[in-house]
């Protein structure tokens, strides 16, 4: 790929057609960017779609922090997901931008909290353990695989507070159908003319499905005359939504004074949905890949939940493992109006992306960075731009204190009943689908019971 620099006096980067750059970096990121970063430099150029997005690689923890720390009305990162609004829906969480976005964060920040979070741990706790006894007491697994079943189910029971069996077993197969989107299916759906080809039709009757089912789920929360002693997340932001319509008119923005509307709270829990369960069953995987791969740690970790108290360990090998292998592997900003990051000014509409990937892999932060050492973390809190796995700024995830709570669960239960070991090399290269990056081989290794 030989080197070009734009006559914006833009980084330089590959000359390949748009297509095949966005096919390769959503396909292989984990591959793209060390190599264009060998090729060109930190920063560099790539040209993805849809139409024809140009965006700039950042990498340098003072470039991170420009992108982070600049105005939202400036960054926008809805736009840089444009990609996920076929799927997410026009009021995503993660596609809105400005006064919109700021709203509904406001509103979705309450189910959020620390006391809310503190409270599903329970539920959380109840669902693993029902989920880990229908495991294979001993032998090989694809821990991906399981791990999927198992936060769907987290997310069904703790966000949506469904318990109707016989609903559950209709969804299970249409949502993993679905967030199984690889790149091809991604860029396919912002095409309208490939929406009526197959595989694209399906992947759009089992949305439609899927929306039907959160229809259902809304109707009935705004129903429900228990509503009040409801736990579940999605009561909570009805809740929310409701106080906020009933609340002082001072205390409102002009877009406020009807709460969340029952299309945009199934965007809200659509991206929950999809955002929320695969993405941890992923980090699960990489994080029970590595144990298997480093009995060392993973008896460290056994002794550190024998004692009880503390999880500073287990809370360790959960950040190294987000940090070694990032479910995402870059988050993007949209300029609405030149801006600079790293002393050099970008004029507007250009995306900024700053590379997880990357900054992950830096030896400046992480000394031998391609090796696990949960140690890293013991003690220290990683910098926001040093360690991004749920984004930052204004824009970092919603969900993060939430999936780190889950993990920590699933991993205490997980090594309480077993002993993972590795299935061969227990290598697994990252492969995309949707905008994650999971195991090739889903995560291959063997259980054997404690």
């Amino acid at each position: 790929m030989d080197s070009v620099t734009t006559d914006n006096g833009l980084p330089p980067g590959p000359r390949l057609p748009t297509l095949v750059q966005a096919l390769l970096t959503l396909s292989a990121p984990a591959a793209v960017f060390p190599a264009a970063a060998r090729r060109y430099g930190v920063p560099f150029r790539l040209d993805l779609m849809p139409k024809g997005r140009r965006i700039v690689a950042v990498a340098d923890p003072a470039d991170i922090k420009d992108v982070f720390a600049g105005s939202p009305s400036v960054f926008h990162a809805g736009k840089g997901n444009e990609l996920l609004r076929p799927l997410l829906g026009e009021d995503s969480l993660l596609l809105q931008d400005g006064d919109a976005h700021a709203r509904a964060r406001r509103l979705l920040a309450p189910a959020f909290g620390r006391r809310e979070i503190s409270g599903y741990r329970s539920l959380v706790e109840e669902v693993t353990a029902q989920q880990l006894s229908r495991w294979p007491r001993s032998g090989r697994i694809r821990a991906h695989v399981l791990l999927n079943e198992l936060t769907l189910e987290v997310i069904l029971r703790v966000v949506f507070g469904v318990t109707d069996s016989e609903r559950l077993d209709q969804m299970r197969p249409v949502v993993a159908r679905t967030v199984d989107a690889g790149p091809v299916m991604m860029i396919g759906l912002a095409i309208p003319a490939l929406r009526r080809l197959w595989p694209w039709t399906r992947e759009i009757r089992d949305l439609a499905s899927i929306h039907e089912f959160l229809d259902e789920q809304i109707a009935a929360a705004r129903r429900d005359p228990a509503l009040a002693e409801r736990k579940d997340l999605l009561a909570l932001l009805v809740r929310a939504s409701a106080d906020d319509a009933q609340g002082p008119d001072d205390e409102k923005g002009p877009d406020d004074t009807q709460g969340l509307s029952d299309a945009e709270l199934r965007d809200q829990l659509m991206t929950l949905l999809a955002a929320g369960h695969e993405t941890t069953a992923t980090a699960m995987a990489w994080s029970m890949l590595e144990l298997a791969r480093h009995p060392r740690i993973q008896d460290r970790c056994v002794d550190e939940i024998t004692r009880g108290g503390e999880t500073d360990y287990l809370d360790a090998v959960l950040k190294e493992a987000l940090r070694l292998h990032p479910v995402v592997p870059m988050v993007m900003r949209e300029l609405q109006e030149p801006a600079t990051v790293g002393g050099r000014t970008y004029p507007r509409g250009l995306t900024i992306s700053p590379s997880i990937v990357l900054a992950h892999r830096a030896p400046a932060a992480y000394p031998a960075p391609k090796d696990f050492d949960p140690e890293r973390f013991l003690g220290d809190i990683p910098t926001p731009t040093t360690w991004l796995p749920f984004g930052g700024g204004a824009r970092r995830c919603i969900g993060a204190s939430f999936a780190m709570m889950e993990g920590e669960v699933i991993l205490r239960q997980v090594l309480e009943r077993y002993r993972l070991a590795p299935v061969g090399s227990g290598r697994e290269w990252p492969r995309s689908r949707n905008v994650t990056l999971y195991p090739w081989r889903r995560a291959r290794l063997e259980l054997r019971p404690r």
